[in-house]
């Protein structure tokens, strides 16, 4: 059984000390391959050099979270298209969005951004990870004027990261092409609606992740997250979709392939 965690953060300091044993414990617990995130562009070159490290199971992106949207400038997509460029490991612009739950930058200045680097990417063929936080009413219409097509077939737009809208959110998200990422808060006790949401768009858009360290699923909710839990996660949508957990598996790891485009 071969699983893919889609969203991690591998590079911040609380792996400094076993980050190494991180990816033997992802390994033994059938996770394949790891998308590493950079949402600073201090970041970037931590991604870039721990997904080179591991060519054959590590991937990155590259992005500016809502967090620091206010750093978006004129020389922003240019500087951010040299990093690409430079970094075949680099396989998405990620993550960006809307957070009007923690970010202090003005939310106007979160749309500016994302809309900016949301159009970018779908210029250059770069799939997006998108962050959003009680900012889903904001997030689908900009999504909806921004892809008004669908994406070729097998393909997607990009994805939803830790999707936590409602029902009608996940459908109208995946329904334009975008996969929705489950993490740990899909196996949460109280999330009905949100394993109604991911039930509604169907397992042909979800994707694992963990967002590691962050976002522990329910059996270690407090404790520090890592890729291993992605186990825990595709064991809960197996649930959701009445499916066999190896099932959940290959196609959630066959949309990840289709997401980065990496075969």
């Amino acid at each position: 059984m071969i699983l893919v965690d889609t969203h991690a953060h591998l590079g911040d300091p609380q792996f400094d000390a076993d980050r190494d044993s991180v990816f033997e414990r992802a390994a033994a617990a059938g996770v394949s391959r790891i998308v590493e995130i950079a949402d600073h562009p201090d970041e970037w070159a931590r991604a870039v050099a721990i997904a080179r490290g591991r060519p054959s199971g590590v991937r990155c992106t590259l992005g500016l979270h809502p967090y620091y949207a206010g750093l978006y400038d004129d020389a922003f997509l240019p500087k951010l298209r040299l990093a690409l460029d430079a970094a075949p490991e680099a396989v998405a612009i990620g993550e960006i969005g809307l957070d009007y739950a923690k970010a202090e930058v003005p939310h106007d200045v979160q749309r500016r951004a994302f809309a900016a680097l949301a159009a970018a990417g779908r210029g250059w063929g770069v799939p997006l990870v998108i962050h959003c936080r009680d900012a889903y009413a904001d997030l689908v219409p900009m999504l909806k004027d921004l892809f008004p097509e669908k994406p070729a077939a097998g393909r997607f737009w990009g994805v939803i990261h830790c999707f936590t809208g409602s029902p009608e959110d996940a459908e109208a998200c995946s329904g334009m092409g975008f996969a929705l990422g489950a993490d740990g808060p899909v196996t949460y006790k109280k999330n009905d609606a949100l394993r109604e949401g991911f039930r509604r768009a169907g397992m042909g858009a979800a994707v694992l992740e963990t967002d590691s360290p962050y976002l522990p699923p329910q059996s270690s909710r407090g404790k520090r997250n890592e890729p291993a839990a992605v186990l825990e996660i595709a064991a809960k949508l197996a649930e959701v979709y009445g499916a066999p957990l190896e099932e959940v598996a290959r196609r959630t790891s066959a949309n990840a392939a289709a997401l980065y485009r990496w075969p």
